[in-house]
């Protein structure tokens, strides 16, 4: 076949796929980049990065923002107005929120690097194996469970967090709310060390 022919077939087919790309990369920078980074790794204490996370996982976190299910906090970025996420995911299509469901998906999540205590870190791995495991594998890496990545994530986030779920202000599923509730303040504790601790 003529190599023209082939080259115009290729392009035909790759072209499309690329305004796709480029059409997704805009829809996140213009509703999501200002707080959570343009590939989803938050530079940000407060925000946590989503990167790599299943595409379920945050189409499902933007359906409970969207429904009021999840309550969502006042924040505003260094470069732009105060918002917060049920505004934000209010204002999305369900085109747009599987857009950028997708998206994230795609991206690779980068462990934030920062201070731990490495012995308290020890006893939070024995914490999380025993209560957390099963539904974050991998030590909380693990996308696939359909959970948020814990592993690497901002302190000051997976602090405040754990702070929410623990004065109900953040509703759970219901054997993680068990498991969470009989967990001691210095487990707590432990467990968010082990987990900024995976750099």
């Amino acid at each position: 076949m003529n190599k023209k022919i082939i080259l115009f077939i290729v392009l035909g087919i790759m072209l499309p796929f690329s305004w796709v790309v480029a059409d997704d990369a805009a829809l996140v920078k213009e509703k999501c980049a200002a707080c959570h980074g343009d590939d989803g790794n938050s530079k940000d204490g407060k925000v946590p990065s989503i990167a790599g996370f299943s595409a379920e996982m945050i189409e499902d976190t933007m359906e409970q923002y969207k429904s009021g299910d999840r309550s969502a906090r006042k924040y505003k970025p260094k470069d732009g107005k105060e918002t917060d996420m049920g505004e934000i995911a209010k204002g999305l299509s369900e085109d747009d929120t599987t857009k950028i469901a997708a998206y994230f998906a795609a991206q690779k999540f980068i462990p934030v690097k920062q201070d731990f205590d490495a012995e308290l870190a020890k006893k939070g791995e024995k914490t999380h194996k025993k209560k957390c495991e099963k539904c974050h594998s991998d030590n909380g890496t693990n996308a696939e469970d359909d959970a948020a990545i814990l592993a690497g994530q901002h302190r000051e986030y997976l602090e405040k967090e754990f702070e929410k779920i623990a004065n109900k202000e953040r509703d759970v599923p219901k054997k993680m709310k068990k498991r969470f509730k009989k967990l001691t303040e210095d487990q707590r504790k432990a467990l968010i060390e082990f987990y900024i601790s995976q750099q």
